[in-house]
């Protein structure tokens, strides 16, 4: 009996839940010009679901016979926005099962791991963390021409070791004020965490499309003192600039590898 009646409270909570994100989603539809077409309307309703986590991985979107009813528009128009969702990357329809949220195309490939190859060709070297800072900076540069102006960016800046033969340095830079309560972070969280699950579920902003650029450096001497190397030394930069909904500036990412005897394999992550 009491399993029973805990089994009722569970699913009127969670009815409750999906008509309160019902209720978002006709408000954010109405919130919108009516002058704009429809499908318009429609599909910027649901990426603002998505955008601000009433729709989180791997939710399953209400059926579009559900979603024309309530809006209401006609289904063919649903079908439109979703199709556009989907062409993102940013949902699946699978047949007979519906509309899910799910991980973007790109969605793995928007922080690229630098997998060096061991002696075998095949394992790859252990990857540690020596130093990690979360600060704010008022410096300008290229990250600044990408995400745009701000008073202050979010800065993270790492220096890994690579099986303890060498390391590389990487620093990603962010400009919303959202992103502030990364300052809060523990080492510790941050060392075990996969930004492509924080930015998309913590944030509602996930990674859509990146443009990597690749090119040789030389070492600032703060930057060799980091890595243990001679100023001045040649490096390869990686540079990553990436977007999300919209195509909007979301992050600038650089890393810097200097001169080793390893193979680099750059690849998509899918963790």
């Amino acid at each position: 009996m009491q399993n029973t009646a805990k089994t009722d409270l569970e699913q009127h909570s969670q009815q409750s839940d999906n008509d309160f994100r019902l209720d978002i989603l006709v408000d954010y539809f109405n919130a919108q010009s009516p002058r704009v077409l429809k499908s318009a309307r429609v599909y910027e309703a649901f990426l603002k679901m998505i955008e601000n986590s009433y729709w989180t991985l791997d939710d399953r979107i209400p059926s579009e016979l559900q979603l024309s009813a309530i809006l209401p528009v006609g289904l063919s128009t649903v079908q439109t926005a979703l199709r556009r969702l989907a062409s993102s990357g940013l949902i699946e329809r699978r047949r007979k099962a519906g509309s899910f949220v799910c991980q973007p195309a790109a969605f793995g490939r928007e922080l690229a791991n630098f997998l060096f190859l061991g002696d075998d060709g095949k394992e790859y070297l252990p990857v540690t963390d020596v130093e990690l800072e979360v600060f704010e900076t008022h410096e300008q540069g290229d990250w600044s021409t990408f995400i745009g102006p701000a008073a202050r960016y979010v800065c993270i800046e790492r220096v890994m070791s690579i099986n303890d033969e060498f390391r590389i340095y990487n620093k990603l830079y962010l400009g919303d004020a959202k992103f502030r309560p990364l300052l809060n972070f523990a080492k510790s969280d941050l060392k075990e965490l996969s930004f492509r699950i924080l930015f998309h579920d913590r944030f509602g902003a996930p990674p859509i499309s990146t443009d990597r650029r690749v090119q040789f450096t030389r070492l600032t001497d703060e930057i060799a003192s980091k890595l243990g190397r001679e100023q001045n030394e040649a490096a390869l930069l990686y540079e990553i600039r990436q977007f999300t909904v919209r195509n909007a500036p979301l992050f600038f990412m650089q890393t810097i590898i200097p001169e080793n005897a390893r193979t680099l394999r750059v690849c998509a992550s899918s963790q």
